[in-house]
């Protein structure tokens, strides 16, 4: 019977260790893995919900009712996108064109101030979304920057991205401007696809936050040295869209030094896969599925 005992110890004992050996194979060869695992040990002490063009899920992106709401939603930050009009002044819009938005057409640049706030930005929403409709939308109008400055202030992070850079705009100065007119440097970031422009902006004001916005055709695995060394350069992190990046490139970004905030992730399981993979923040339109999906993870993980 002890004969029978013994064996049986050494056949588990066995497989004990070799189900032992293939997680420590598995966890030294497979970044997702080791994501997975400190996320679950070690769960991210701050995620920022980034409100992409405000609570843009539930009311008119880029509106003053959009940023309103992503603040009652306790969202981190609102992102909001910048361009000029012919008159100079920034206003929150995120196309070149009112078309898509409003009910007017033209070129945000070829308007001035007094045309642009004519528009009903709010109309269209209720149209395509009649679900979440509200007759509050209607006549909203397009926001300056000025506004959305002066109604927030310090109550909230704002990314602003910059849309259309070029020497004649000068939007980088002119952004900058702004931000120390409000005394906002501590709670501003910028985002852009446009390195140039980012760089532009580091030599301006280097305390400011800068995010590069990247697009990736396919799930990236892995990015090049000579592109992080770039980037570090001038930027603090990289935003890449959710479905280009992989749980070993979050990884990668994250030993090298940089933040990882990928947009625009609107479905909850995604949300969940990114926060195990660690990033720092999220862009989503549902400001508060994100803070649920967050509030579940650290509550999952008290145990």
């Amino acid at each position: 019977m002890m004969k029978i005992f013994r064996h049986k110890a050494y056949f588990i004992g066995i497989h004990v260790l070799l189900f032992i050996s293939l997680f420590v194979a598995l966890y030294a060869c497979s970044p997702s893995i080791r994501v997975k695992v400190k996320g679950i040990m070690d769960p991210p002490d701050k995620v920022s919900i980034i409100a992409h063009r405000g609570a843009s899920g539930y009311a008119p992106e880029n509106t003053m009712p959009s940023f309103e709401l992503a603040l009652e939603m306790k969202s981190d930050y609102i992102e909001l996108d910048i361009h000029l009009t012919k008159d100079h002044i920034p206003v929150v819009i995120h196309d070149e064109t009112v078309n898509r938005t409003t009910n007017g057409k033209g070129y945000v640049r070829n308007m001035t101030l007094a045309q642009i706030r004519r528009l009903d930005a709010g109309s269209w929403f209720n149209e395509a979304y009649p679900m979440f409709a509200r007759e509050k939308y209607a006549a909203t109008p397009i926001p300056t920057l000025d506004e959305v400055f002066d109604t927030f202030g310090k109550n909230i992070s704002y990314i602003l991205e910059i849309k259309d850079s070029t020497n004649e705009t000068n939007i980088e100065s002119l952004l900058n401007e702004y931000i120390m007119k409000y005394e906002l440097k501590n709670v501003v970031s910028i985002h852009s696809f446009s390195r140039a422009s980012l760089r532009k902006f580091h030599t301006i004001n280097p305390e400011i936050p800068l995010y590069q916005l990247v697009w990736n055709d396919y799930s990236q695995v892995r990015v090049s040295a000579a592109f992080l060394k770039d980037v570090k350069s001038y930027a603090v992190g990289i935003s890449p869209n959710f479905q280009g990046i992989t749980s070993a490139y979050v990884a990668q970004l994250k030993r090298a030094g940089l933040k990882v905030m990928p947009y625009t992730v609107n479905y909850q399981l995604n949300m969940n896969k990114a926060y195990l993979w660690g990033v720092d923040g999220v862009y989503t339109n549902f400001p508060d599925r994100f803070l649920e999906v967050i509030e579940t993870n650290r509550m999952n993980a008290q145990w």
